[in-house]
């Protein structure tokens, strides 16, 4: 999953990700949420921004004691807000009064929850409303807000999430399946790369929708987190690899595209709203200014079928792709041995030619 992090765009590194991990199950600071929640108390709680949040408020108590979950529970019982610091480790205010601007529109109707939205808008902290009478948890961060779940639902969504993940993967893996079988006999067409490409971005979003709300599970997530893992482990390396065999490299220089580009593209692919992922849109983000028809042929570079001959690693596999253009290419030459492979300091050609001649066969 780290390698599926590793191309979401920034926008899809939700803004809440960093209060995720501070109300996460086994930190601190939810083991005194959970604290004030059983006890049936409200409570706001400003995280963060410290300066800008003293700045909009008054009155209160100013502490600045180290952070336990006992501290922040018993200081919950009074009216106003608890101000940490942005590591969680100091209480530097209780009891604090808010008075953000009250012109910002935010559609919460609890006060606590309306001011906590204000705040939030007006500052870069974290806020933390906790509904007594709703005993409703909502973070806050820029104005927007997000209802911390119960564990139960939590796990109830993280499986749910991870088998509509499992079901896609095995649809991926019998298309790249597929789609190895037509590289092999040069029958690539337009509409079998858009295709294998959206199946590709699914699952790398139902991935990140999984990886949320296992983030939220903390310490309770480790079996999800494991499946999560196993599951996706291979399929953002070999998406980047079905990238570079058919996207255009942006220099006039270059025959393809570099393995930079193809994390740039696919973080370009993964943002195309899912009513936009078409034929049209897929070719524009990978180099094409023309349109073409989906039954146009396509030629494979050749990157993610050779990925799986364990003698060639990414730099020799580039140089074999730039003396030959295409996947086929070198296929029709292995049958001579590919001795023109020997001017390019590549070594164990021999073996290559044999490994090449299998993986045609076997395909």
């Amino acid at each position: 999953m780290d390698q599926a992090r590793s191309i979401l765009p920034d926008t899809s590194h939700d803004l809440f990700d960093e209060a995720i991990s501070m109300v996460a199950p086994g930190t601190p600071l939810r083991e005194g949420l959970d604290m004030i929640i059983s006890a049936q108390n409200g409570a706001l709680i400003c995280i963060g921004d410290v300066y800008s949040i003293l700045a909009i408020g008054n009155g209160g108590f100013r502490i600045e004691t180290p952070f336990t979950p006992q501290r922040l529970f018993e200081l919950s019982k009074m009216d106003g807000a608890i101000v940490l610091s942005e590591d969680c480790k100091q209480i530097i205010s209780a009891n604090f009064h808010l008075n953000p601007d009250p012109s910002l529109v935010t559609q919460e109707t609890g006060m606590r929850h309306r001011s906590a939205a204000r705040t939030s808008s007006q500052t870069e902290a974290i806020i933390i409303a906790i509904s007594k009478r709703r005993t409703q948890t909502t973070i806050y961060r820029l104005g927007q807000g997000l209802t911390l779940e119960p564990d139960e639902i939590l796990l109830s969504k993280g499986n749910q999430g991870l088998l509509a993940l499992q079901n896609a993967k095995g649809n991926l893996e019998k298309a790249t399946m597929r789609q190895s079988f037509l590289e092999v006999d040069d029958q690539v067409t337009v509409g079998d790369v858009t295709k294998l490409l959206s199946r590709y971005i699914n699952v790398i979003k139902l991935a990140a929708y999984t990886d949320r709300h296992i983030n939220f599970l903390g310490s309770s997530s480790g079996l999800l987190r494991n499946q999560l893992d196993e599951t996706m482990h291979g399929v953002t390396e070999s998406f980047l690899l079905t990238i570079r065999d058919y996207a255009r490299p942006s220099s006039e220089k270059a025959k393809t595209a570099t393995a930079k580009e193809a994390k740039r593209i696919a973080r370009e692919l993964i943002l195309i709203p899912s009513g936009e992922l078409n034929t049209d849109s897929i070719l524009a983000t990978l180099g094409f200014p023309e349109t073409l028809a989906e039954e146009e042929h396509l030629h494979a570079k050749g990157f993610r079928v050779m990925s799986r001959v364990s003698l060639l690693d990414e730099a020799a596999a580039a140089k074999i792709i730039d003396e030959y253009g295409s996947l086929s290419a070198l296929l029709e030459d292995s049958t001579n041995g590919i001795d023109r492979l020997d001017a390019l300091g590549i070594g164990n050609v021999r073996s290559l030619a044999t490994n090449f001649l299998q993986l045609r066969n076997t395909l």
